[in-house]
């Protein structure tokens, strides 16, 4: 086979993992069913990896949200555990598979507010890992938050709630503004 030929075969090869690269949804994992244990009470059971602190899988985000698990039992912030599973399994929905959702950064500081001093008390500080400053603010994109969760039951009347939906988020629907 001559040199250009081996050149020409190579580049089938190439050009076409190269379009496949520049295709945002094209190389994007799916959303999968949360497997990590202390956020299946969250109200969402689909997340994303890699999640928002690139962990590639959940068995890695596992391990690594284990830390959390006593200050958890201080009771500190009512929003902790969200937080932390909106960061370690975000939500993720059909229409946001591309980049799973990130807790809006009113949650982050109001768990910091409230667990920081425990953890200053141990000499710890607050993990840059989940600093507040780079989350969206929940009137200017796109963010997920306690208050944004309304249940089937309460229901708002505001959007219908299908039974794709129904299936895909369990008994939830998520409100979120743009």
């Amino acid at each position: 086979m001559s040199r250009t030929r081996k050149v020409d075969s190579l580049l089938l090869l190439v050009i076409p993992g190269l379009v496949l690269l520049l295709l945002p949804n094209a190389y994007c994992a799916s959303c999968e069913p949360v497997r990590i244990p202390m956020c299946k009470s969250m109200p969402w059971n689909m997340t994303k990896m890699p999640n928002h602190l690139h962990h590639s899988t959940q068995a890695n985000a596992i391990l690594a949200i284990e830390q959390f698990e006593g200050l958890l039992t201080t009771e500190c912030s009512q929003d902790l555990l969200f937080f932390l599973c909106a960061m370690y399994a975000p939500i993720c929905t059909i229409d946001f598979q591309h980049e799973p959702i990130k807790p809006c950064k009113s949650v982050c500081e109001r768990a910091r507010a409230g667990c920081e001093p425990i953890l200053i008390k141990y000499r710890h500080t607050w993990p840059e890992s989940l600093a507040c400053e780079e989350l969206p603010v929940y009137d200017r994109g796109v963010c997920i938050s306690p208050e944004a969760i309304v249940t089937v039951e309460q229901g708002t009347g505001s959007l219908p709630l299908n039974d794709s939906y129904k299936s895909y988020f369990g008994s939830f629907r998520f409100l979120y503004k743009v």
